[in-house]
């Protein structure tokens, strides 16, 4: 065990940011901290600029490039905290490279590729990952969400397999969604242990949220230096070299490319998406970085459908306690609650027996352990958490002789250390299997550190039996037990007299958790709304769509700390809006000037409200009256119709005239309101400053504030239909999107199998090596048809259809006429009814 201990130590501490070489697909130069001297340079500099490596050390960087690329080098590096920038392609002895600077401690570095082929050059990486979540569109369901995402990323990238990698709660990982090609042996449902991805791996995930391998057989590229400089930290580089071990490991799983896209979800790594292909494969410069800011965004929709599960079910749990302490608290004395507990809630935890603990007193009920054993068990649990979740009894410190009898693990909830309450639950052994890609235990081997784990040779899936653990307790137990135990309390306070303090405490707890599920769910679902808006004409650059992004977040989280309070429902306006003014507020009194009665605001409505609000000051701080410091806002809001009224005027600012192009903050301020509430809203460019009214109905305004919180319904759940096998299909379509929900409707009617091309070409290689039972076929595709692939499908006697966008009058060649045609958008009745004939189906 000590070797093993030390073999895994040595693996985490294994220098994989110091590499001292970088992948040959670009080339690597660092400057010192003034942007002057050259320190360090990859071997292969001759390779990209015609210039030996050795030669330029010690030189000045303005002699190796000119002086509008050094000036832009030294622009970004001017930037505050830049973490890396890139700045896109320049011209360097003849050939196009990217380049991207960052800073390493007291280096700066600089990278060189190859721009590369990019069939979709044209195309904005905005536009590209707005593509890609349109695809995800009305999915809250996190594993919907995950299946489509790397469905979505095989069709953009190209690998030939593509994983949702979920890092557990023991560190090992689970493939949780997969895409492959149908060559692919499926690694769905296996897990990997934690050892194969280390803590110092998963750290630089957190840095540099993609990592991509091109070619794990490429020779790798020496970085030069003077013997007195210390070796570059490579985290955040695109080029840093592969570790020799990562290089067996991708070799014996037979990948020859990778790439990794990290999913952070609440500041934290949740997993990855990883892509394998066979062969070398390398993004180009641009579309890495479209994964890479696709894969931040689906972090966030992520965490939306976490946090929306999470308090759906947290209102629930809410209700039924709520619902059987009220029931009984009049009659029932805390140290007579475990056969009752037992009934009422043991079903809702998935718990096999309760004990209640009262001082020295326990009762008990169902499957639980002795007497004694409960009580040693609390001893342990007096200086933990209020709630102590355990999966295995026997990896705690009891005593010897404890006799567990059925069970295996146990939920404690301490309802008072100082009155002594406690309620313990209970669940029994349970035996389960897991399917693991290869044996979870490595060999170890003497390295040239010491012993190491050596990868291993085989991932074929590997069976381990478990015994000894309970079904483990999940964030909704938790979720449970915080309830409940929060109900205990009021129900022990009948009957003790609890220190005052800790019920208070309690209950600041309480709301300052579902404030926070609440603060989450709203953020991120106004986020994902402004995200999916009109995105194409609001940026022009990635750029540009982060800094609007983040000014965007910051109001709505400044707002959403007023729902907080103990109101939660109904923040009050004046005190949203000080926050939006705070820096001209501080500035001088005479800036802005806000006038109107105590009014509460529906807390729905608040993220559009900030929104607009967010979008006027912006304007009015760039263009308007807030841009020059003479300038005023007078904003007033009353009550009109019962509603709530608010003018804007903006005066002796610059003259204003309306612009020649709607963005999305115009569409905003003038749209959001009327259409996602009912209200109106007019904005007006005169000369004299910018004028705005707004107009919100009476359900979404309160004139006294701290009303109590409104309970919201919640959606119907709609039951999945799971379809029967049918055989393999070829879809043939150049549209990624169209063929992605072609292939979402016929998985939905029972084929499992499908493959898609969207080219001739590409569907004639697959006809060579297929055995298909029907074929779907675009019979446009770009500058070419698809009568051909037709034929070949005629000649194998496999039943088609074509699909079009033109109408019945698009000439079809004689012999192809009496294949049945669908007309796009595809009609999902219409295409089972043409399936069934086509596949003679009753």
């Amino acid at each position: 065990m000590e070797r093993e201990a030390l073999a895994i130590s040595n693996c985490d501490r294994e220098p994989i940011h110091i590499p001292g070489i970088i992948q040959p697909f670009g080339s690597l130069i660092a400057v010192d901290r003034s942007l002057e001297t050259i320190t360090h340079a990859s071997e292969n500099l001759q390779t990209f600029l015609g210039t030996e490596a050795q030669t330029i050390l010690g030189q000045s960087l303005d002699q190796l490039f000119s002086s509008e690329l050094c000036h832009d080098l030294m622009n970004v590096a001017c930037l505050p905290a830049a973490h890396r920038q890139r700045l896109g392609k320049h011209e360097l002895t003849g050939q196009p490279l990217d380049i991207s600077l960052h800073r390493s401690e007291d280096r700066w570095i600089i990278e060189l590729e190859p721009c590369g082929a990019d069939p979709n050059s044209s195309i904005s990486a905005v536009t590209r990952v707005q593509s890609i979540l349109g695809h995800l569109q009305g999915q809250t369901e996190s594993t919907a969400m995950l299946e489509k995402a790397v469905q979505a990323l095989r069709w953009v990238t190209g690998f030939d397999r593509i994983m949702a990698y979920q890092f557990l709660p023991n560190g090992a990982g689970e493939v949780v969604a997969e895409a492959c090609s149908s060559r692919c042996e499926p690694y769905l449902g296996l897990r990997y242990p934690a050892s194969d991805i280390p803590p110092r791996v998963r750290e630089m995930a957190l840095k540099m949220p993609v990592r991509a391998i091109a070619n794990i057989t490429a020779e790798p590229v020496s970085i030069l230096s003077d013997e007195a400089e210390a070796p570059l930290d490579l985290s955040l580089t695109y080029l840093r070299g592969t570790s020799p071990i990562h290089v067996e490991y991708l070799t014996n799983m037979g990948v020859g490319a990778s790439m990794n896209l990290a999913i952070v979800v609440q500041g934290e790594l949740w997993g990855l998406f990883a892509c394998h292909h066979a062969g070398p494969k390398l993004l180009s410069p641009d579309l890495r970085s479209t994964c890479e800011l696709f894969s931040q965004l689906f972090s966030l929709k992520l965490q939306q459908a976490f946090a929306e599960e999470r308090l759906q079910n947290r209102r629930r749990l809410t209700s039924a306690t709520h619902n059987l302490l009220e029931t009984s608290k009049e009659t029932l004395r805390f140290s007579q609650a475990a056969s009752w507990l037992s009934e009422k809630l043991c079903p809702l935890m998935d718990a096999d027996g309760i004990a209640v603990v009262e001082h020295e007193h326990v009762e008990t009920n169902g499957d639980t352990p002795t007497v004694s054993t409960v009580l040693d068990l609390i001893h342990h649990c007096q200086s933990t958490t209020d709630i102590v979740p355990i999966e295995q009894l026997r990896q705690t410190p009891l005593s010897p002789e404890a006799d567990l009898g059925k069970t295996a693990g146990a939920l404690v909830l301490v309802i008072s250390s100082t009155e002594h309450l406690y309620v313990v639950f209970f669940r029994n052994e349970i035996s389960y299997q897991i399917r693991w890609g290869g044996n979870p235990q490595k060999e170890i081997v003497e390295g040239k550190f010491g012993p190491r784990l050596q990868p291993r040779a085989s991932f074929a899936e590997y069976i381990e039996s478990v015994s000894g653990h309970c079904q483990p307790w999940s964030l909704a137990d938790m979720d449970a037990a915080l309830e409940l135990r929060t109900g205990l309390l009021h129900l022990a306070v009948n009957q003790v007299d609890l220190i005052e303090q800790e019920a208070q405490q309690q209950q600041r707890q309480q709301d300052l958790l579902i404030a926070e599920l609440n603060h989450r769910v709203k953020n991120i679902l106004a986020l994902i709304r402004s995200i999916t808006r009109q995105t194409r004409e609001s940026a022009t650059s990635v750029e540009e769509y982060a800094s609007m992004l983040e000014s965007r977040i910051a109001a709505l989280a400044s707002a959403h700390d007023l729902v907080a309070g103990p109101g939660l429902t109904w923040p009050q306006l004046d005190a949203l809006l000080k926050i939006e003014f705070r820096p001209y507020l501080a500035e001088s009194e005479h800036r802005v000037r806000l006038t109107g009665p105590a009014v509460g605001l529906k807390a729905n409505f608040v993220p559009t409200l900030v929104l607009v609000l967010h979008e006027l000051t912006t304007n009015a701080a760039k263009y308007g009256a807030l841009s020059v410091p003479e300038g005023q806002v007078e904003v007033q809001w009353y009550q009109e119709d019962g509603g709530l009224a608010l003018s804007w005027r903006e005066r002796q600012g610059p003259s204003v005239s309306a612009p020649t192009r709607r963005g999305f903050g115009r569409n905003l301020i003038e749209r959001s309101i009327a259409y996602e509430f009912e209200g109106e809203s007019r904005l007006r460019f005169v000369p004299t400053g910018v004028e705005a009214e707004l107009w919100v109905p009476k359900e979404y305004v309160l004139w006294q504030a701290n009303a109590a919180s409104l309970s919201e319904s919640l959606s119907p759940q709609v039951e999945s239909v799971q379809p029967s096998k049918r055989g393999q299909v070829l879809i043939v379509e150049d549209n990624m999107l169209i063929a992605m929900e072609l292939e979402s409707t016929l998985q939905s009617l029972g084929f499992q199998q499908i493959d898609t091309a969207p080219r001739v070409s590409a569907a004639l290689k697959l006809l060579k090596t297929e055995q298909y039972t029907l074929g779907l076929l675009d019979i446009n595709l770009k500058d070419e048809v698809s009568f051909e692939i037709a034929e070949a499908l005629q000649e194998r006697q496999i039943p088609f259809l074509f699909t079009t966008g033109y109408d019945s009058r698009y000439e079809v060649p004689e012999h192809l006429a009496t294949a049945p045609r669908l007309k796009k958008p595809i009609d999902i009745e219409k295409l089972t009814l043409t399936l069934k004939q086509l596949l003679q189906e009753e």
